[in-house]
């Protein structure tokens, strides 16, 4: 498998750039194990491994604000966050999931 670098992953997206690179490796490190969980072929695992930590580090930005997209005072907002509710990259990788690896999304059989 060829895993993604810490470049790779962060690439030029400017959120990502005052990720530590230890931060960053944990996260493809989570990610690989995602891949392997959902059995991915190897032709597919970098790009999953990719999309997954980026979707990992999105989710990781977004609570750095406590979750919160915006606030307001005395008539002054701020935006934090323009979060607009689609991550593409976790779309991305539920996509490759669906087209070539074994999804927990399908349900569950039971026997007695």
């Amino acid at each position: 498998m060829d895993t993604p670098t810490v470049a790779d992953v962060k690439s030029d997206i400017k959120i990502f750039q005052n990720f530590s690179d230890d931060h960053i490796t944990e996260r493809i490190d989570d990610a690989v194990s995602q891949v392997n969980h959902d059995q991915l072929p190897d032709d597919q695992q970098a790009r999953a491994i990719r999309a997954f930590a980026r979707h990992l580090l999105y989710s990781d930005f977004v609570m750095n604000y406590g979750g919160v997209q915006s606030a307001g005072t005395f008539g002054n907002t701020q935006t934090m966050i323009n979060y607009n509710g689609v991550d593409l990259d976790l779309l991305e990788y539920n996509q490759i999931v669906e087209e070539h690896g074994v999804s927990d999304d399908m349900g569950a059989v039971w026997t007695e």
